[in-house]
């Protein structure tokens, strides 16, 4: 071997030895801490962990809490633990070790909110078991008493109620409370057989006593938040229901449904930002569900923006087209707008719900709406129908009067007569109940009426030219113009002079007038009244 070959193998040598020496150095932040930290060099550990923190590394925040918890700092390694796990980047095991390591300094400091709140989110993160575990054992171990006779009562009173003597057990369970009153377990059994048996008030006074001293008990909370819910104070439901998504481990049925009642409170007070966004975490929970679209659309309806209730009734529609809350939703929009579509979504509201019981009193005001819409647009028979199906307490002199008006143009002038003489009538309302009368064979009374109305207008010259009362009109004509005082046998009969001719009148038509009205049928089949009302006959 050459000297220059010797050369240059030593200098090869002296290069691999000092990388070889020099690996840590080389490396990067993490790699370098765990080489100290092994080596028990803990402050240069520390530094580097810090360093290697900084990039986002849930592994080196771990390792922070382990350095802080033998120095016996424990405030610090919790911070530093609690750090870990809000990182993306961090192993399974040290996550666990992490939490774990948590929850116990929590626990020593009987902070179980805490503790609760983090084996929570360590079930919910990696669904380790006994994360769920230590949350029921400390429920459990907070219920519980250490007093052995009220012990001994609570379990004779859960034999009876496994033997179904439901009352003997509630005795055995007040045995207890009395004995130990801050015995909770007693009051849980208590309170969950009143809440079972539709006693609200009573579940709810032994409840809160249970929501008090173990906040994060969640299927409490659920319970409670339900009660307050259905007395509407939206504001207590709110809390239970703060508590019940903070703490429950709950499937995805139970987190929709509070996603949805809690947003439903908000909605009812009005805090329409909160509303919005529990609605939208429901839809997420959800997608198929018609009940949030709903609700999402009754808030845009409270704030005017109709084009965008529209887009989400639309929606929801295509989902359950036979929803009637939806129809009623999208009508409602279609008349605020002006939009003639109203009719259509009032009418298919009405097919679904109109020939139901119990159906919410706000279908009641469209349904006139839709009934006064139809009148108008000469669909009387289905007007009718609408009326007909609101039931006494909800019947007004407006619907009467729709009634009344639907039934005549359909030429059912006996069930016109009946609506018309429930109501007290302004003059042009009477002017039609006249001609019902005048149709229905009812001549005298006609008669009378009109003589009653030409007092009050011009409706005894409406008369004259109208195919229907004319013939009356001349008799009234010719009464008036009988002398005063009692009538001489000499004074020979007068023949009525024949009638002019004037447009629309002719000796021919009064001929048939009066052979018309004489049978009691009209002039003729396709008569229509002028729709002329007083004040007293408007339904705006």
């Amino acid at each position: 071997m050459t000297t220059t070959m010797k050369k240059g193998l030593t200098i090869i040598i002296a290069i691999a030895a000092l990388m070889a020496g020099t690996v840590p150095l080389m490396a990067g932040y993490y790699e370098q801490a765990r080489h100290h930290y092994i080596r028990k060099h803990y402050d240069k550990a520390k530094e580097l962990f810090l360093k290697a923190a900084e990039d986002g590394s849930g592994n080196a925040y771990y390792f922070l809490g382990e350095i802080e918890r033998m120095k016996e700092n424990y405030k610090e390694a919790e911070e530093y633990y609690k750090n870990a796990l809000s990182m993306q980047h961090i192993s399974k095991q040290y996550l666990i070790n992490s939490y774990w390591n948590a929850v116990l300094m929590a626990e020593q400091r009987n902070d179980y909110n805490s503790v609760v709140s983090m084996s929570r989110s360590m079930w919910i993160r990696s669904r380790e078991a006994s994360a769920r575990q230590k949350i029921e054992s400390l429920i459990n171990k907070l219920l519980w008493s250490d007093n052995n006779d009220a012990i001994e009562r609570y379990n004779q009173g859960i034999d009876l109620k496994k033997a179904g003597k439901a009352a003997e057990a509630e005795k055995k369970f007040e045995e207890a409370i009395g004995i130990d009153y801050s015995f909770l377990a007693p009051k849980f059994e208590i309170g969950m057989a009143a809440y079972r048996n539709g006693n609200p008030e009573r579940a709810a006074a032994y409840l809160d006593a249970i929501a008090a001293r173990i906040p994060f008990y969640a299927e409490v909370r659920l319970i409670l938040g339900d009660i307050q819910f259905e007395r509407h104070n939206y504001r207590g439901a709110i809390d239970h229901f703060d508590r019940v998504l903070e703490f429950g481990l709950l499937d995805s049925s139970t987190e929709y449904r509070v996603w949805m009642k809690r947003g439903t409170c908000y909605y009812n007070l009005n805090d329409n930002r909160n509303a919005e966004n529990d609605i939208e975490k429901a839809m997420k929970r959800n997608p198929r569900a018609t009940e949030p679209l709903l609700l999402m659309s009754a808030i845009q309806i409270k704030l005017g923006k109709y084009d965008e209730a529209l887009r989400v009734l639309k929606k929801a529609n295509a989902i359950e087209p036979d929803n009637p809350e939806i129809h009623y939703q999208m009508g409602s929009v279609y008349y605020k707008e002006g939009d003639d579509r109203y009719v259509a979504s009032f009418d298919r509201l009405f097919t679904l719900a109109g020939g139901k019981k119990g159906y919410p009193p706000k279908y009641k005001k469209v349904f006139v709406i839709l009934a006064k819409r139809l009148h108008e647009n000469k669909k009387h028979e289905r007007a009718i129908a609408i009326l007909k199906s609101l039931d006494e307490q909800s019947q007004t002199f407006e619907t009467r009067l729709l009634a009344a008006k639907s039934y005549y143009y359909k030429k059912e002038y006996d069930n016109a007569i009946d609506q018309f003489e429930k109501l007290s009538l302004g003059n042009d309302a009477r002017y039609m109940l006249c001609k019902a009368y005048a149709q229905s064979g009812r001549r005298e009374k006609a008669k009378s009426l009109l003589a009653e109305l030409a007092q009050a207008g011009d409706y005894l010259s409406r008369a004259r030219h109208d195919p229907v009362l004319s013939g009356i009109a001349r008799e009234l004509d010719g009464s008036a113009a009988q002398p005063d005082g009692p009538e001489t046998e000499t004074e020979p009969e007068k023949k009525p002079e024949p009638v002019k001719k004037d447009a629309g009148n002719t000796k021919e038509k009064e001929a048939g007038v009066d052979k018309s009205n004489k049978s009691g049928a009209p002039a003729s089949d396709d008569e229509e009244v002028d729709d002329d009302t007083d004040d007293e006959s408007r339904y705006d």
